[in-house]
């Protein structure tokens, strides 16, 4: 039973009757003055509600319907779920006006979004009509793109609130609608995926998703930044964003600019991992000095395995950020440690999932990053049926588990795959397993001895293959290519780990390795550009090491081109950084994602492709 009383009791009559007893007093009762504040208060909205639903209780139909739809949106606006499903319950939609037919449907979703069940509301949601009127139909919108947002579908929950500007008429709502776009949007972690999946959206959503990457890129030389908000005005020329929301992508960008004063570097430079350490290190230090050489970078060798006493070192030199250490286990003992509220850009990944709640932030190039980037590209090209040969290491296996994840998780299938010894030359044996040429043997040897003859046999392989994934190096990549063409597979797509590649060009030696597609980062794969004329800067400099690791100088170089966001606490805004690794973008647990450019080889050579 309902417990709340309709409206509050009024005290206006029962101060008249005391007035009245008390008339023999000496002393007559002052006349109320024009300030006196007036007894009667304004019911809530939800005793108005309540009050609803008891003149609803004897009102016949369509009034008792009409009553309880008023009472069930005030109970939505104040949050009471249950007392909204009550109201709601009674209501017979026939018997509502035309144009209100559509308001029960809107509340349940409105309900189910206010519980974080996105999904059903997106279910329940009608899809907008003229029949239902401006309102209702900008009320279905704002709702759907509520449910997007939640969901994390930014492209399409930005162009929810674009179309719902046709169903606002009054400037304020138009603003009003764009200003939430536009707060929403920069609350909402970016990745570089949903600008491919907004190449379909029409030019207003596009824009306002590219003025979002915009101001939360990050923009070390201010003239770069200016050109790249020109070229956006002439993109989107017209766009509702140009005047106010272009200023203020700009204005955030700038503020993003503003490197640590002090940062500590972890970095084995002795011991067993000194070489990739000191690659990191150089490739670290070019990118400070392309910024200027602003701040004070402190050194800390971490390849005597002392990682505390390192820790405590570093800590003592107050330092706005640290950055390392190098390997995984260390990562993992960091992870464990105080560090007194300064942040942590680790450069690998910790064993166990981040919480987010701490302030290390996480940067590897480890192969579950380009894995689930093959499996996206593979079915984005309609190739969603894979065979796989891997080395038998954790390395492979590693890959082979991220690729098979997404591949799945999009929807395609993992026929087979078969892993292969690292040191071997023919290998041969897992690549006829896995084309299922054995079985197609035995399949001849029974029909032969069925027939009692020798009938003429070309083996053949399976045919229900879209591709093939492979893990390897490009020593073992120009081995299995060739072996691959040989076992009657010449016609299938590979799609191979950047390790296919070493970073050293040879059209005669790599001839092999033809028509293979792989992930590749911008610092080995650009030719003209600021990050080629970085890279050839630096290979002046260091060249012995640079032709050794030059993947280890791009993840050293992006290391520091992090660090303003980081430094700020930029976790929340998700930045987007062109840069030598790729595109580089902070998901909301702390990892950062990089997003790889994409190259085939052609005669030999690596070739960057757009849409391979």
């Amino acid at each position: 039973m309902n417990q709340r009383a309709p409206y509050p009791i009024l005290a206006v009559a029962l101060a008249s009757g005391l007035l009245a007893a008390c008339a023999t007093a000496p002393t007559p009762a002052p006349s109320p003055s024009p300030s006196t504040p007036a007894f009667i208060t304004e019911p809530s909205p939800l005793e108005r509600a309540d009050a609803l639903m008891q003149q609803a209780a004897t009102a016949g139909e369509p009034e008792s319907s009409q009553l309880r739809l008023r009472a069930a949106e005030l109970y939505v606006v104040e949050g009471d779920a249950n007392a909204a499903v009550r109201a709601l319950r009674g209501v017979q939609t026939a018997q509502l006006p035309a144009d209100l037919r559509v308001m029960p449907a809107i509340l349940r979703a409105e309900l189910a979004l206010q519980q974080g069940h996105p999904l059903p509301a997106l279910n329940i949601l009608p899809v907008p009509a003229p029949e239902h009127g401006d309102a209702q139909n900008a009320r279905i919108q704002s709702a759907y793109a509520d449910g997007l947002f939640q969901i994390g579908d930014l492209p399409y929950a930005v162009e929810a609130l674009v179309l719902r500007e046709a169903f606002l008429r009054e400037p304020d709502a138009i603003d009003e609608n764009r200003a939430e776009l536009w707060t929403r949007l920069l609350a909402a972690p970016l990745a570089p995926s949903m600008f491919e999946r907004a190449e379909a959206l029409d030019p207003t959503t596009r824009g306002w998703l590219e003025l979002a990457r915009l101001a939360r890129s990050v923009w070390v030389d201010p003239t770069a930044r200016q050109s790249a908000a020109a070229d956006w005005r002439e993109r989107f020329f017209g766009h509702p964003g140009a005047d106010r929301y272009l200023t203020e992508a700009i204005g955030q960008a700038a503020q993003a600019v503003n490197p640590p004063a002090r940062v500590a570097l972890l970095l084995p430079q002795t011991g067993p991992y000194a070489a990739p350490g000191q690659a990191v290190r150089d490739g670290f230090i070019a990118a400070w000095m392309q910024a200027g050489g602003l701040g004070e970078i402190l050194l800390y060798d971490t390849g005597q395995d002392d990682l505390f006493a390192t820790v405590q070192a570093a800590l003592a030199q107050s330092p706005d950020i640290i950055v390392g250490p190098l390997r995984r286990e260390l990562v993992d003992e960091l992870a464990r440690m105080p560090t007194e509220g300064v942040p942590v850009l680790a450069l690998n990944q910790a064993s166990n999932a981040p919480s987010g709640s701490n302030r290390m932030y996480q940067f590897a190039l480890s192969p579950e990053e380009e894995a689930r980037q093959i499996a996206d590209r593979a079915y984005d090209m309609g190739l969603e049926r894979v065979i796989a040969l891997v080395p038998e290491s954790d390395w492979g296996a590693r890959s082979m588990l991220a690729m098979a994840e997404r591949l799945q998780a999009r929807g395609g299938t993992v026929l087979a795959s078969r892993t292969y010894d690292p040191s071997a030359r023919d290998f041969s044996g897992p690549i006829r397993d896995v084309l299922q040429l054995d079985a197609s043997r035995d399949r001849h040897r029974e029909v032969a001895r069925a027939l009692g003859t020798r009938p003429h046999f070309q083996p053949r392989r399976r045919n229900d293959v879209d591709f093939v994934f492979l893990a390897a190096p490009g020593s073992t990549a120009r081995q299995i290519k060739p072996q691959l063409r040989f076992h009657f597979a010449s016609d299938l797509p590979v799609i191979a780990t950047s390790r296919v590649f070493d970073g050293d060009a040879d059209a005669r030696r790599d001839a092999d390795l033809e028509g293979i597609l792989y992930p590749e980062m911008p610092w080995v794969l650009d030719t003209d550009g600021p990050i080629a004329d970085v890279r050839e800067s630096v290979s002046q400099l260091w060249p012995a090491t640079h032709a050794r690791f030059p993947r280890l100088y791009a993840f050293g170089f992006d290391a520091y081109r992090l660090l303003p966001v980081l430094a700020n606490d930029g976790i929340a805004s998700g930045p987007l950084i062109e840069s030598a690794t790729g595109e580089l973008y902070v998901r909301p647990d702390g990892t950062v994602g990089h997003r790889m450019r994409w190259a085939r080889f052609n005669d030999g050579v690596p070739t960057p492709v757009e849409h391979p």
